[in-house]
This record gives C-alpha cells, structure tokens and sequence, in this order.
C-alpha cells in the first residue's frame, strides 16, 4: 500500500486539517501499518512532512493545466512527489500558518572588506536593487525556514557607527587627492545615507521559496552564516516601520542575524506593518503558527506534543515543550542534567544537550528537530562518546562518575522519533516513533526500548 500517496491525498482534500492529524488519521485507520519496520514508519512521515513543507498544496496546482495557467511541460513531479518544478506564476503556495522572522543586515566591517565587495553598495542597498529588479534574492537564513515562511528585512540600528568609523580610517589614512581616496569616501558616504533613511527600520517583506542549503560564506565578509535560502516575493515598504514603534513587544537578537517571531508577537508587528502599508495578498492571509506554549504542563504535554510536534522551530522550544518532560518521564527523575560539558583527551570541550540517568547509569542525550536535515550527525555525536570526564552541572562543578557514562552509545531524540547512535558502527538507528507515544504505558515500553538498547537492566 501507498501509504505517502494515501497521506498527501488527504492532506490536500482537507484544508483544514493539520499535518500531525492527517498523519494519525492515516495510520490509526491502517492497522497493517502498524506491522512496518519502525524506520519505514519513521521514513514515511519525514518524507511527508518533507513535501507539506516543501511543495504545500502543488497537487492542487498540478491538477490546473486546464486553466491555461499551467500546462504539462509547466511544471510536473519528477520522480517523486517530493521533487518539484516551480512556474513562476505559483513558485510559492500559500500557506495559511507560517513561520516569521526578521533578519537584520549589517554593514562592511573594514576597508578590506568594503573594497572586496561593497563598493557598489551593501548588503541593504544590494536588497533593494533585488526587489526594484527580479523580486527575488538568496539570503542567510534560519535553517528551520520553510517554504512560504515569512522574512522581514531589517536595516541594523547600530550600522551607522561601524560606516562613521570607517569614513575617518579613510580621511586618515589615505591621500585625499588618490583615488582610492575617493571610491571609498564615495561608497561610504552612499552608504550613510542609505542608513539615514533605513537604518533601524523594517523596509521590505519576503517569502522563502527554496528549502535552507549549506553554502561557504565568502571569505572576509562580515557574517559567519554558512546558511542560505532563496526568497521570492521581495516587496519594499512605503513606509518603513522604526524599531521604536514595536521595540516594547520584541527584542532584536544581538548575537545573530535572526529574530524569530512568535504566534501574537508576529500578528502584532504584522498589523503594525499594514496599518501603514499596502501589502502583497500572501502578507495579509498567512499567520502564525499557533503554539499554546502557556498550556504545557506535565499533565499535558504529551497530547499537545502529538498534536503540535511539527510546529516547533527551534531547539530550544522542543525541548522545554516536550523533551524536558520526556526525559523526566523516561529517567523517573525531575532533575535534568542540561549542556553537560564532555572532555576527551587533545581535544576542545563540547557540550551535549542532556544526560540522563536510568538503573544508575549515565546516557548522553542529543535533541534536533529533524535529524534526516542535520550535516554530519554521527561525527556530533562521536563527541559524546569515550569522554575523560562529564561535568553535569557546569555551575557547582559537578562531575559524574565515569564508571557509570554510557561510552559508545548517544540517544538521539526528533521531532519524528527517539534513536540511538552506536559508536561501533558510527550509524543512528531508529528505535521508537513518537506518533506511538500517547500514554504513561506508551512510555514504560519506550523506557524498556531504551535500557533494552543500551544494556542496562537491573
């Protein structure tokens, strides 16, 4: 049976219907589903979740050759459902709950840099030419984004003292009569200008449209984003929101690019933005995605993990929203061991995300959200593995008793299922689906899976 075939039909004749319900819809109304090797299960829903992410709603466009719009040779499924070519007229679906972020763009950092590429304006300026252009750009991005999430460009507040500092390097260092001289007193002169009219200000909108790909960033350049996505849809704002007028409701990441923006916090900035502007229709009907994070309890986390799981965008919140009260669950304990620092013989310290104790041993616990996207998960969790010492608590400096450290195993929880690493054969199998996880029973059998894998019986 086409169990993918059987999930994206219904998937696309019910709009209102969530992924997660599909999925559980499916499943429960199969029962020889339930006789499929664990990793097939596993597979089949990444790769569903694959194309809800990827291709939203393309069978509906797929089946409109009779509209003119699209014919055959338009657009097609190549292979799989999952492999799919865009017109330019749908490149994007729309999708009623997104994702949201802003991305705030700096400025050159040297004159190196400056002269190495941004004489012609930055990376700011380069966006608008973009949106003036074809409409479409590649950006850093969260590699969390999805197809049709939102991006809110953002010109850095704090630009202008790195284009100040530069223009007196240049007024001091060069003969004024040069032409050097003057191509760089000239492109920063541009671009304090450019900053006197963006600076600090959302000014333009965008969708993504490619999935996030891992690229090398120029050498020089004054980001370290090794992240990138193609984003359609570039629409420059009228008129630019300061960041004065929503800096009481969200705060901007100093330590990244991304400020990623949650359920009321985005419909909040979103009204803000078209009270003053007109906007694309993909602005006005997508919102986002809605996670009752003020209803997590350890009474009900486990029935709005399954029903939200795939709604999660960081690390950060599956953990505090679901994993935290799994691993409690799985060790019998309330005390978790969080960024454990591990030490091995000649090389830098690293830090795994938990480490939990079951029948008095120790297993290091790693958390993604998706590991089929993560580069190189084996040689992370290589990491965690034969250590010299494992601090658990970094605060009190308290060490954990190497006799009891699992050393050649990791266990490795997704939003799609609990794996494990086996240092033996550097590979990470899958041992528990989490679609199966919805009562205290369900969890005593992914408690036996585990000390059964990681041979720790009484």
């Amino acid at each position: 049976m086409d169990y993918l075939k059987q999930l994206i039909d219904l998937y696309e004749s019910a709009e209102e219907m969530s992924a997660e319900t599909v999925l559980e819809r499916v499943l429960k109304n199969h029962p020889e589903y339930k006789s499929l090797p664990i990793e097939e299960k596993v597979r089949l829903q990444r790769e569903f979740m694959q194309y809800v992410n990827s291709a939203d709603e393309v069978l509906r466009y797929q089946n409109r050759s009779d509209t003119g719009l699209i014919n055959d040779e338009g657009m097609r499924a190549i292979e799989t459902p999952l492999n799919i070519i865009w017109p330019r007229e749908c490149r994007i679906p729309h999708r009623k709950y997104v994702e949201a972020y802003i991305t705030n763009i700096s400025v050159p950092k040297s004159i190196e840099e400056l002269q190495e590429y941004y004489l012609d304006g930055n990376d700011a300026q380069i966006l608008v030419k973009d949106a003036k252009t074809t409409g479409i750009t590649n950006w850093s991005a969260p590699k969390w984004a999805k197809r049709g999430d939102i991006v809110l460009f953002m010109h850095a507040k704090m630009a202008r003292s790195h284009l100040t500092r530069l223009r007196t390097e240049v007024r001091t260092t060069y003969p004024k009569r040069s032409l050097k001289y003057s191509r760089l007193l000239h492109a920063i002169e541009e671009q304090i200008n450019f900053h006197k009219r963006y600076g600090g200000k959302i000014y333009a909108i965008g969708r993504v449209y490619g999935n996030p790909e891992e690229e090398e960033p120029l050498p020089g350049k004054h980001y370290s984003s090794r992240i990138f996505c193609d984003v359609d849809d570039l629409y420059l704002l009228d008129t630019p929101i300061d960041i004065s007028e929503f800096n009481s409701f969200i705060t901007i990441n100093a330590l990244s690019a991304v400020t990623p923006l949650y359920g009321d916090t985005y419909e909040h900035l979103k009204e803000l933005v078209m009270q003053k502007n007109d906007v694309p229709e993909y602005f006005v009907k997508n919102h986002s995605t809605p996670f009752p994070h003020n209803l997590v309890t350890a009474e009900t986390w486990m029935k709005l993990g399954l029903d939200y799981r795939f709604s999660f965008i960081l690390e950060s919140q599956f953990r505090q929203c679901y994993v935290n009260y799994l691993l409690q669950e799985i060790s019998g304990q309330k005390t978790l061991y969080k960024e454990c620092a591990c030490y091995k013989t000649a090389k830098p310290v690293t830090f795994v995300d938990n480490v939990i104790k079951i029948n008095g041993r120790l297993l290091p616990v790693e958390v993604k959200l998706n590991t089929a996207s993560e580069h190189n998960l084996p040689k992370q969790c290589e990491q965690y593995c034969n250590l010299n010492r494992l601090v658990l608590d970094t605060k009190k400096g308290r060490e954990a008793d190497m006799d009891k450290v699992i050393r050649d195993k990791v266990l490795v929880i997704d939003t799609f299922a609990v794996s494990v690493f086996n240092l033996s054969d550097r590979t990470v199998r899958t041992i528990y689906d989490l679609i199966e996880l919805k009562t205290r029973d369900d969890i005593r059998i992914l408690r036996d899976t585990i000390i059964s894998e990681f041979g720790i019986a009484d």
